[in-house]
């Protein structure tokens, strides 16, 4: 399920090709409703998820269901998403985002040809449906390079890896089965998902903030901030900012929260996988920086944090 495929010749898209055969992959989970059940690896953690999908002209909404560990699933409806955890007793958890595999690249997929290279490999086949290989390489050293395989048909991706720059899986996606219907179904036929459960009433919206309390002075090329937000998650329920910076593929999230009243702060680096992260001291601010990228995209953003 998870091999990256064979060797195979690749010819590397223009500009203008890679761009419209991104934004095909992009437009793809608005213009079709879906439902199937997917494979999910992380290093020695697999996870199978069931996921549906409304598209209507309203917008679309989503449902994504664990179905092995704790129960869970995440519910996207117009640009809202949450998280319901847990078995008899719920509980409702925002989340910041609302994509999801197979919803993996940004509104704007075009724009990527201007941080990654783009190749065009062979057919393979995956869940009964043959797609397109495609391989996003970067330009530079601040974001890993992704693997798509796209639906013929539809340009719905049926499989991602997400590789290292010798080309090594570090985290995967793949259909075991999946439905695709087109865009002007009222409601996802069939059998639905799972019944809708009863969920304590939402909390609180994170609250958006425009400046906090540092700032950063330099991003990566192509990263921009997308989400800053300040809701309660720290110590004793003491309020975190949360800022998301991203290039439309990689994500990068920098927590800041106020340091205890001892005074005492975590300082450090670690990596785990794909994932880095770095804590630090500024100010009165305890800072972590971290996201699934290579060490170098999270070491700039957090050498160039400052007080505010």
């Amino acid at each position: 399920v998870f091999a990256v495929g064979g060797a195979q010749a690749e010819d590397v898209l223009s500009p203008h090709e890679a761009a419209a055969f991104l934004q095909g992959i992009a437009d793809a989970s608005a213009r079709y409703s879906y439902q199937g059940t997917f494979v999910f690896q992380r290093g020695d953690s697999i996870q199978t998820l069931q996921v549906s999908n409304r598209a209507s002209n309203q917008g679309k909404e989503s449902r994504l269901i664990g179905l092995d560990g704790e129960q869970r699933e995440v519910r996207c409806t117009h640009g809202e998403s949450v998280r319901i955890v847990g078995g008899s007793s719920p509980r409702l958890e925002r989340r910041v985002g609302s994509r999801h595999f197979p919803d993996l690249l940004p509104p704007d997929a075009g724009r990527l040809v201007t941080w990654y290279e783009v190749r065009a490999g062979g057919m393979d086949r995956v869940a009964g449906l043959e797609c397109r290989v495609l391989t996003l390489v970067p330009k530079d050293q601040y974001r890993w390079g992704q693997v798509i395989c796209a639906d013929k048909a539809t340009k719905l991706p049926l499989r991602s890896t997400l590789i290292d720059a010798n080309g090594r899986p570090l985290m995967q996606y793949a259909f075991a089965q999946v439905r695709i219907d087109p865009a002007t179904s009222s409601a996802v036929t069939g059998a639905p998902v799972a019944a809708e459960r009863a969920v304590p009433a939402s909390p609180a919206a994170p609250k958006a903030i425009d400046k906090g309390a540092v700032e950063v002075r330099q991003l990566p090329p192509g990263f921009t901030r997308v989400i800053a937000v300040k809701r309660p998650l720290g110590r004793d329920g003491a309020e975190v900012e949360h800022w998301v910076f991203s290039d439309g593929l990689t994500h990068i999230s920098m927590f800041v929260e106020p340091l205890p009243r001892k005074n005492v702060s975590l300082r450090g680096a670690s990596q785990r996988g794909m994932t880095n992260l770095r804590t630090l001291r500024v100010g009165q601010n305890q800072v972590t920086v971290v996201g699934d990228a290579p060490p170098s995209t999270v070491d700039l953003i957090a050498a160039s944090i400052a007080p505010r």
